[in-house]
């Protein structure tokens, strides 16, 4: 298999970075494995090979592609790429507050600019929330990733009920129980992933088109990047 996985860099830290490396020391034994990060990023050595820009991945070339999405900061680049797109997510949290405040900083600016990206991330409950520039609230902001995925592992039922409650619709999911500490059997949850791949749809082409993405990308990084 030909897997196409996007992630953060080898040296991000904290417990989800953790546990996606020792998954992958498990599936590079059984799949042919890209890792695909945020574009500034790309480079970085990981498991002995360069990584690629997220930016540069085209989904037909692989078997699957895997998201690798937690509540984070440095995830947010991964949301326009799901929805561009498509392919399978692994989803740890329901709630992707911190996610979506990257990914749109109006939704706490507040506004209107607030209002309207706060309802692409979360409807009319996280439309208030954007309009009044809050910080916390009760929509967990996770439109981007739970509408645009076409596929989705998760770690227990509880999270799986409630992305196919929110969709409405037939969604391929596998519950894939994810080990509490890095030391965990990451040999059993890459054979789960690997039997779940079968079944799920193989990734699409893109949504849009690939160069436009691209363009996008681009010119979004250099409004972002601080001046000199």
């Amino acid at each position: 298999m030909k897997l196409a996985l996007v992630t953060v860099p080898w040296d991000a830290q904290g417990e989800h970075a953790q546990g996606v490396r020792s998954l992958v020391l498990e599936l590079r034994e059984r799949a042919e494995i890209s890792v695909f990060v945020e574009r500034s990023r790309a480079g970085l050595d990981w498991l002995g090979a360069p990584t690629r820009s997220a930016s540069a991945l085209v989904p037909r070339d692989f078997d699957q592609v895997l998201y690798c999405v937690d509540d984070a900061l440095e995830h947010a680049f991964m949301a326009p790429l799901v929805r561009n797109l498509g392919g399978c997510v692994a989803l740890h949290d329901w709630r992707l507050r911190t996610f979506a405040h990257a990914l749109a900083p109006a939704i706490a600016r507040g506004g209107w600019r607030g209002l309207r990206a706060g309802f692409e991330e979360g409807g009319f409950e996280g439309a208030r929330e954007g309009w009044a520039g809050a910080r916390d609230g009760a929509s967990p902001l996770n439109r981007s990733i739970v509408r645009f995925g076409d596929a989705f592992l998760v770690r227990d039922e509880a999270l799986r009920d409630a992305i196919l409650t929110d969709r409405n619709a037939p969604t391929p999911i596998a519950v894939v129980p994810w080990p509490t500490h890095v030391d965990g059997d990451w040999s059993a949850v890459a054979q789960a992933l690997l039997r779940a791949f079968e079944r799920f749809p193989a990734p699409r082409a893109a949504r849009k088109g690939l160069v436009s993405f691209q363009i996008r990308e681009r010119l979004r990084e250099r409004t972002e990047r601080p001046p000199p």
